[in-house]
């Protein structure tokens, strides 16, 4: 994010390939014909969109995202790039982020679901609060991947025990 034109084609490019990755999943096996990083993009953007969740994008949850995405994900490059443009545009209302959760199942065992939810978590909290619209996108993310309510709580409490 070297000067403004720089930052605007990079979302711009980011949210084009979000875009190519979101039809591909519309289609009947389509989650299939994803590359490992294109669902690698879908799961970091995914977690990505619970940053701008609360109206408020705090460099700590930018941190925090980027830590995560690097160490358990282990995301690099343009994968990493992009999902942080588009964290940081406030992507928490796009359509793309329902249509990528609801496709989590074919991607991921609920072990990892689970620990995908937990990673919203500790980005939800990182900051020491929690708002509404947080807990509100977590819970919706998690009906959508099918990730049982009782795991998600065991996920938030988890990170809350965590944070200090």
């Amino acid at each position: 994010m070297n000067e403004p034109l720089e930052g605007r084609d990079g979302l711009s490019k980011a949210s084009a390939h979000l875009e190519e990755i979101v039809a591909l999943l519309k289609e009947p096996s389509g989650f299939s014909r994803l590359s490992p990083e294109q669902r690698k993009f879908v799961l970091a953007v995914v977690i990505a969109s619970v940053v701008p969740a609360d109206g408020k994008i705090k460099q700590c949850e930018l941190e925090k995202l980027q830590s995560l995405l690097n160490t358990r994900m282990q995301t690099r490059g343009q994968t990493l790039h992009e999902a942080l443009l588009l964290a940081q545009s406030g992507l928490g209302a796009n359509p793309a982020i329902g249509i990528s959760a609801t496709r989590l199942a074919d991607l991921l065992g609920i072990e990892d679901r689970c620990a995908l939810i937990g990673m919203l978590w500790d980005i939800a909290l990182c900051d020491y609060e929690l708002h509404a619209k947080e807990e509100q996108l977590i819970y919706e993310i998690a009906d959508k991947a099918g990730v049982p309510r009782k795991k998600v709580a065991e996920q938030q409490a988890r990170a809350a025990a965590n944070i200090s």
